[in-house]
């Protein structure tokens, strides 16, 4: 294989394509030049920032193009753009851009005797145009906040979680009561919600709480693991870490501890996050004060690809906004969530009670949509299920 000195890249929405072989060992090129219309300047400028940060001996330039679907003036440029580095060992990707971008840029580099070369993000190889040899295959991996960032948003915080055996016993418990725990933890996630606005963490209980034997008994395994602590009616939570754990931030982590025992079986499974705080706006963080964000429960990366996932331990068949239900909102968040790491992305809404996969209209805007449904008793063997998904068998 022939490594080429410089790259230049059709820039899109779709980051990914461009951004692989830049990063990958064998393919790096010394240089790369991302050609890209007025529309697509800002998705240049988050491209730029991801190769200076994970590859800054890379030179990076940009080349204006005119009207995207101007085929003349686009070969013009390219034409121009070659005659202007006659000597210089480049190569075109024409995975990125518009289709007219990608014909006219590999029918000028073809006519001018340059390479052209295309990245299957499907396998995560290289297919020089014109080689005998079927493809090349990619190394490199990226991390959650990088995608994020190379489609153009801001990851302003990422929680890393700290779970003990005592926690990690407690949430199997509850997994284990994952058929009968529902209604009382759906008031334990009322009462946590409550306590976080109050001094010192209190909330009390109601006296059809406090009489429930169900909620006692749920309550007694956060109290056991030192969550939080009661004094007759009064609860009274440890910390605001704490809070949030009880508060359903349990689930979360044992998906995001079941995905990370996945990566010792799964090589393409290359990192795992929780808690993403994004930005939605510019990837410049000066500019993000003000920009609409959201919480994204836990991710992964998967063959390159972005994997997103909802942890929901509510009663989602509770009315939520207007005439939407809470199952209803959940799909709508992560429909929106999906358009985070490019066309690729992938979501998951896991619910602990069961009822979005219960209701027959959610379940087809779901398929609809792509998203995955993990729910109820399924939570049992989380790891199975998100590998029958999701992961493939033979890698």
């Amino acid at each position: 294989m022939t490594a080429y000195t410089t790259h230049l890249c059709l820039v899109s929405a779709q980051a990914t394509p461009n951004l692989l072989p830049l990063l990958d060992d064998t393919w790096r090129p010394r240089k790369v030049v991302l050609a890209c219309s007025a529309q697509m300047k800002h998705a240049a400028l988050a491209l730029r920032s991801v190769i200076q940060s994970k590859a800054n001996a890379i030179v990076v330039e940009t080349l204006e193009l005119p009207n995207a679907y101007d085929y003349a003036a686009l070969s013009d440029t390219f034409l121009n753009y070659l005659a202007e580095h006659a000597d210089d060992n480049i190569a075109v990707n024409v995975t990125g851009g518009t289709k007219l971008m990608a014909v006219a840029a590999q029918e000028v580099f073809r006519f001018s005797g340059k390479p052209v070369f295309y990245v299957n993000v499907e396998n995560d190889s290289v297919l020089v145009i014109g080689e005998k040899v079927a493809s090349h295959p990619l190394r490199a991996k990226i991390k959650v906040h990088e995608m994020l960032r190379a489609h153009g948003y801001t990851v302003t915080t990422q929680e890393r979680p700290q779970i003990t055996r005592e926690l990690r016993d407690l949430t199997a418990r509850l997994i284990d009561h994952v058929g009968s725990a529902g209604r009382a933890l759906g008031s334990i996630n009322a009462l946590a919600r409550a306590a976080r606005d109050e001094p010192g963490l209190r909330v009390e209980l109601t006296p059809a709480q406090y009489d429930s034997r169900s909620l006692a008994d749920i309550l007694a395994l956060f109290i056991e693991a030192g969550l939080l602590r009661q004094n007759g009616q009064t609860l009274v939570f440890k910390n605001e870490e704490a809070r949030f754990f009880v508060n359903g931030g349990w689930l979360e982590s044992h998906v995001f501890e079941t995905l990370q025992s996945l990566r010792a079986q799964h090589e393409a499974l290359s990192d795992v996050a929780m808690g993403v705080r994004v930005s939605f706006g510019r990837a410049d963080p000066r500019h993000s004060k003000g920009r609409d964000k959201n919480e994204i429960d836990v991710a992964f990366l998967y063959r390159n690809t972005l994997h997103l996932i909802e942890c929901k331990t509510a009663n989602l068949a509770q009315g939520g906004k207007g005439d939407d239900t809470r199952a209803t909102e959940a799909l709508y968040k992560m429909e929106s969530l999906l358009k985070l790491g490019g066309l690729r992305t992938r979501g998951m809404v896991v619910d602990y009670r069961g009822q979005l996969a219960n209701n027959e209209a959610d379940r087809q805007r779901a398929a609809e949509a792509g998203i995955a449904i993990v729910a109820g008793n399924q939570l049992k063997d989380l790891k199975a299920s998100i590998s029958r998904l999701w992961l493939s068998k033979g890698e």
